[in-house]
């Protein structure tokens, strides 16, 4: 559950777009944040109690030594 304006494009900027952003000019750059987060508005919306939901699937690996 994320909350604030473009929750998740915020949440995007620290991850999977950081690369992407990093490598574009400052109008570009503008330009792709503003169609991303109409798309994301739209794939995302934000409910009436003003958070967003993002489910993401995560999966936690636990490894062990074995003998010892």
């Amino acid at each position: 559950m994320l909350s604030g304006e473009d929750a998740v494009l915020t949440w995007m900027r620290g991850t999977a777009l950081r690369p992407l952003l990093t490598a574009l000019s400052g109008a570009e750059r503008a330009d792709f944040e503003r169609v991303c987060a109409e798309r994301l508005r739209r794939a995302y919306p934000r409910r009436a109690d003003g958070h967003t939901l993002l489910p993401f699937r995560r999966i936690f690996i636990v490894a062990r030594a074995q003998g010892n």
